[in-house]
């Protein structure tokens, strides 16, 4: 610890704790503040309330040697699980990067 930071410590009920920390630790919390100084979120006593969404795109080489476009990932795997499950292929993939941001 620096003279720069300072621990930021709350009382929670202990299940509540539990379930808090899988998705709060510094870079979340970090990521909030962010999102609070550009005006996209306000954070009340009942929630976060969405102020704005930012639509800034980024620009993307889309020539052929961009790593977006030409991956060559193996997808069978998760092809077969989502057959199986009766998943969504988008919407698995749209929860496995949401699981990855945290």
């Amino acid at each position: 610890m620096t003279e720069n930071t300072k621990t930021l410590g709350i009382r929670l009920n202990i299940k509540d704790k539990e379930e808090l920390s899988k998705y709060l630790n510094r870079e979340s919390a970090e990521a909030l503040l962010r999102q609070i100084k550009r005006g996209e979120i306000t954070l009340t006593r009942k929630g976060v309330v969405m102020e704005r969404v930012n639509t800034i795109s980024e620009s993307v080489n889309t020539c052929e040697n961009c790593p977006y476009m030409n991956n060559e990932l193996n997808m069978e795997k998760f092809d077969e699980v989502c057959r199986c499950k009766g998943i969504d292929r988008q919407k698995a993939l749209d929860k496995c990067v949401s699981m990855l941001w945290r």
